[in-house]
């Protein structure tokens, strides 16, 4: 689990997985169509301010449910109720052989965040949606991801670029770019934010610590 997983998990209570089938791999249905209840039968109260919300979906199928959800948004008219429909991703560079590899990944699998008034209406036509699995929260009562929590994700958005760390300090690895192309050395310390390295090559028969990009360097097999 990462540490996004496990903020998640902190902040809202744990609710077990939903159940599957086999043969669809789709969201079961939590009670069979001719005795969907109605929603009154849960302790829905109702809300008067925005706040963001988590659904739980099938891990694969976070974008397939955030599209029906926006289509029922459409169709029941709650565009001044549900506000956004977000799936958090996050983009990474990950470098092999020299070479940068850029990535999309879900920050959350299996889940969609939601901004909305909750309430009766917005509780059932989001519950009743293709791929939504369950509102994460008690039995009978939907819970808010905290104003800090939820900013933590936000801000985690905004950022331009995250790299995929492939290199581990100590290893040895050749310098393939730059000025210090063909020199090799061991890795002294890792800055995964800015996606460079410091590196120990031997200049006139002393260790000299200098900085590249992780593209400009290459393990050495």
């Amino acid at each position: 689990m990462n540490d996004n997983q496990e903020h998640l998990k902190n902040e809202t209570p744990e609710v077990a997985a939903p159940e599957t089938s086999a043969a669809t791999n789709e969201v079961s249905s939590p009670v069979p169509a001719e005795a969907t209840p109605a929603p009154v039968e849960v302790n829905v109260q109702p809300v008067g301010e925005k706040r963001w919300y988590v659904i739980q979906t099938l891990t694969g199928q976070e974008d397939r449910a955030k599209l029906a959800i926006e289509q029922a948004i459409e169709l029941e008219g709650l565009k001044e109720r549900i506000f956004q429909v977000l799936v958090p991703i996050e983009e990474t560079i990950e470098i092999k052989g020299g070479k940068r590899f850029e990535r999309i990944r879900k920050m959350f699998p299996g889940y969609v965040f939601l901004e909305m008034i909750l309430d009766e209406k917005t509780w059932y036509v989001i519950r009743q949606t293709t791929g939504v699995a369950r509102f994460i929260g008690t039995k009978v009562q939907p819970t808010p991801v905290s104003d800090r929590e939820m900013a933590r994700v936000l801000k985690q958005l905004g950022k331009e670029e995250k790299f995929e760390v492939s290199f581990e300090k100590g290893e040895a690895v050749r310098i393939i770019s730059g000025p210090f192309r063909g020199y090799t050395g061991n890795v002294d310390e890792l800055n995964a934010e800015k996606g460079k390295l410091k590196v120990l090559i031997n200049i006139f028969g002393r260790d000299t610590p200098v900085e590249v990009n992780f593209e400009h360097a290459q393990k050495l097999v």
